[in-house]
């Protein structure tokens, strides 16, 4: 059997390598941990100074801006508010102005109407008349015809 156990020793070390892949494995964990600690200290350091830019000079400028553009804001939202009661009230004048076109459409109708039947009524007085006016002509013609 010491055969045997000669050639276990001899697979275990060129097959066997759970021992050196364990520590390679180790390694390289250890690493890249140091080296992504690195990169997120890197990262939380640039952070930490964009924020204190911000908080330095960024936000006096944003207060400066806010407040020059909420004037701004205010004096256009009062403008626009005039406007839309300067429409409010030319709405409120058309719509009196439209009831009096509507009255004065109406009242021009029904005195289109009284026209056209005092105009109907005047014509056949005046054929009545034209008529009686004939008819006295004849009259008159044929008396003095029976004088003659």
């Amino acid at each position: 059997m010491p055969a045997t156990d000669e050639i276990a020793r001899i697979w275990d070390r060129l097959f066997e390598q759970k021992c050196f892949l364990s520590r390679e494995i180790d390694f390289l964990l250890k690493e890249f941990e140091s080296k992504r600690k690195d990169i997120e200290v890197d990262s939380i350091f640039k952070t930490i100074e964009n924020i204190t830019d911000i908080k330095n000079t960024q936000i006096n400028n944003l207060n400066e801006i806010v407040n020059e553009k909420a004037i701004d804001s205010n004096q256009k939202l009062s403008e626009s508010l005039n406007i839309c009661n300067q429409f409010m009230e030319l709405e409120n004048i058309y719509a009196e102005n439209a009831f009096l076109e509507e009255t004065r459409s109406k009242r021009k109708l029904q005195w289109e109407k009284i026209m056209d039947k005092i105009t109907s009524e005047y014509s056949q007085i005046n054929i009545e008349f034209e008529e009686k006016e004939r008819l006295a002509k004849e009259h008159h013609k044929n008396l003095e015809l029976k004088l003659k």
